[in-house]
C-alpha cells in the first residue's frame, strides 16, 4: 500500500482535494519510482468521498495500491518508448527514412496516443483511485 499524509484543501460536493506534501519517508519507500507524489515538493489529489466526514484542513491519509504507481508508468512512459522504438524500426529498416525523417515520423506517432490518452482521461481516472481516511492524531489545521 502506498499511504501520503496530507491536508484536506477544498471540499466540493462529494469531491475532496488532499494537499499532500513529499516526506522525508519517500526516500526509502520502495514504491517512489512508480509514485508520482515523490516527485514533487506538493500535490493535489482529487478524491470522491461521499461519506461526509470530512472537513477542510483536516489531516488525512491518502493510500492506493501500488499496482496503481506501476500502471500509470506504464501508459506514460512505458507505452511511449515501446511506440518510439518500434516506429525507428518500421522508418528506418522497412520503410527506409533518413535517420531525421524517421525520429520525426516516430515523434509524430505519439501525437494520436496522447491525444488518445486525453479523450480516455475521465475513463482512465476512474481506475486510478486512491482512499481517503482520518489519520491517528486527526486534527484540523487553522
Amino acid at each position: 500500500m502506498i499511504e501520503h499524509e496530507g491536508v484536506i484543501e477544498k471540499i466540493s460536493g462529494d469531491q475532496i482535494t488532499v494537499r499532500i506534501t513529499k516526506q522525508s519517508a519517500c526516500s526509502t519507500c520502495h514504491a517512489k519510482g512508480a509514485c508520482m507524489a515523490a516527485d514533487s515538493k506538493e500535490k493535489r489529489v482529487d478524491i470522491t468521498d461521499i461519506t461526509g466526514r470530512f472537513s477542510e484542513n483536516e489531516r488525512v491519509i491518502i493510500e492506493g495500491r501500488e499496482s496503481i504507481g506501476y500502471k500509470a508508468v506504464f501508459w506514460a512512459f512505458v507505452l511511449p518508448l515501446i511506440i518510439l522504438i518500434v516506429m525507428l524500426v518500421l522508418t528506418t529498416n522497412t520503410w527506409n527514412f533518413t535517420e531525421t525523417e524517421a525520429a520525426i515520423s516516430a515523434m509524430t506517432a505519439l501525437v494520436p496516443y496522447y491525444f488518445m490518452l486525453y479523450l480516455l482521461r475521465n475513463k482512465m481516472a476512474n481506475s486510478f483511485k486512491f482512499n481517503i481516511k482520518r489519520t491517528n492524531f486527526s486534527d484540523v489545521i487553522h
